[in-house]
């Protein structure tokens, strides 16, 4: 990520191969260019390059410096899809170099706030050699799935092969990714959080966490206290456990944009654990960390 110029930025030369997937999806900034390439791309031996739904605003999808190269071999997939972009930046093809076979899936993109749909509107923007137009509300095994992984395509599900995982059969198991953020009012309770690095608390009001454990050396999570919003701001962690290395940072902000923020950590247990307020808290901030239980046997890294 290079903030203010691209979401990706490459600037080695980069191979997707050997029955690999790379779905870049759902991401969006604003931003001069999605991908931000100077060197060789390939994609190889069964491989799946997956770029949808990515929204750039008025930027370029891409950037082509003179070194720039992107081949596809004859096993191998490439999907655009669902972008939104002010141009695809493609004063030439894309791909530089195919071998017969290759799949190369595209369409259903707005650009500069027009849908692009049709195989002629794709290549009026530079997007040529597609072997698939993607239609908006279809599904494809080629277009939406892994596909050497995938025995068929039913109700926009994929269904997998044995070796399949998650919902486009990817090769590798999916670990579950963490639950959103709780409606105001209501809380996350009860479960074991998935041992992630999470930001969280961005633009918010309320923030809730009750009898959840956290638990590894992987597991941190940082509440952007300085980045909550509202009249009243509130964050309370209620009876959770963390354990085995987890990390709770609640990082603060003296001009957050909040008329009165409360902090409440309660009851917690934190064995071999962290819990580390930091930076500077804005007016009108009570924090209150109360009948907790902290046991520690080592060094905890930040």
């Amino acid at each position: 990520m290079s903030s203010g110029i691209s979401l990706l930025y490459q600037h080695n030369e980069f191979s997707v191969s050997d029955h690999s997937v790379l779905r870049v999806v759902g991401n969006s900034g604003s931003v001069s260019y999605a991908i931000y390439s100077l060197n060789l791309i390939t994609v190889q031996e069964s491989s799946w390059l997956d770029w949808r739904d990515n929204d750039v605003g008025v930027g370029a999808t891409f950037h082509e410096a003179e070194s720039t190269f992107f081949a596809i071999d004859n096993s191998s997939a490439l999907t655009l899809t669902g972008c939104k972009m002010g141009s695809t930046g493609l004063s030439e093809s894309l791909l530089s170099l195919v071998e017969a076979g290759y799949r190369f899936v595209a369409g259903c993109l707005t650009v500069a706030g027009l849908e692009v749909t049709t195989a002629a509107e794709l290549e009026l923007h530079g997007i040529t050699d597609v072997t698939t137009v993607a239609a908006c509300g279809e599904c494809t095994k080629d277009g939406d799935c892994f596909a050497p992984l995938t025995t068929a395509v039913s109700d926009c599900k994929c269904e997998c092969a044995a070796g399949g995982h998650g919902d486009v059969c990817v090769p590798a198991p999916v670990p579950a990714g963490p639950p959103p953020p709780p409606p105001v009012g209501e809380c996350i309770s009860d479960m074991v959080y998935p041992e992630v690095v999470q930001a969280v608390g961005s633009g918010l009001s309320w923030l809730c966490y009750r009898n959840v454990t956290f638990s590894g050396g992987g597991m941190s999570l940082t509440v952007l206290v300085g980045a909550m919003t509202g009249e009243v701001a509130t964050v309370t962690f209620d009876g959770c456990t963390w354990r085995d290395g987890a990390v709770l940072l609640l990082l603060g902000n003296a001009h957050a944009a909040v008329g009165s923020l409360n902090v409440v950590v309660t009851g917690n247990t934190f064995s071999d654990a962290l819990l580390s307020p930091e930076g500077g808290f804005p007016p009108r901030t009570n924090i209150t960390i109360s009948g907790n239980r902290f046991t520690v046997t080592r060094l905890i890294p930040r």
